[in-house]
């Protein structure tokens, strides 16, 4: 019995004729480009998606308008609640609508509360400028465009004002 033995061609050790070798070496280059680009569009993604934007001018502080006005604002909040310093003195409310008279309330039962709450004072009540004039018994002098209401003994409350 013969045995014949076939003898297949073997590659080189250049790598010249192997067509593996060839795939392996053109694909490395793309595969490297592929992941560099990758690598950049992660980096580009990551820096505008955290609020960091790229060129350096978008990256300066920019002071918004109006911002002294509201550093005014800032401190006003820091500041202890309460009436101003001229309060007191004051001859116009703030709040006051130029062209209302001034409005005296009569017989009304009044409640100041003064005395830990407890004061109640039957009474008139005057009104003048958005500001209480005078509480108990005003005097009836003249007043120029005076509205004359009368309470018939019903509660007033000067300066409380319940919203429900």
């Amino acid at each position: 019995m013969s045995s014949k033995v076939t003898v297949l061609p073997t590659a080189s050790l250049s790598g010249a004729g192997n067509s593996t070798n060839l795939r392996r070496r053109t694909g490395a280059p793309k595969v490297l480009l592929g992941l560099l680009t990758l690598c950049a569009v992660s980096f580009t993604c990551t820096f505008y998606w955290n609020g960091h934007p790229i060129d350096a001018q978008a990256a300066s502080q920019r002071i918004p308008l109006g911002a002294q006005e509201i550093l005014t604002r800032c401190a006003s909040l820091r500041m202890k609640s309460g009436p101003p310093l001229n309060f007191v003195d004051r001859s116009v409310s703030d709040r006051f609508e130029e062209g209302t008279p001034a409005t005296l309330i009569r017989n009304a039962t009044i409640w100041t509360g003064q005395k830990n709450g407890t004061e109640i004072i039957y009474g008139d009540l005057l009104l003048d400028k958005g500001i209480v004039k005078a509480v108990g018994q005003v005097p009836r002098t003249p007043l120029r465009d005076v509205r004359i209401v009368d309470a018939g003994g019903a509660w007033v409350t000067p300066g409380l004002s319940a919203r429900h």
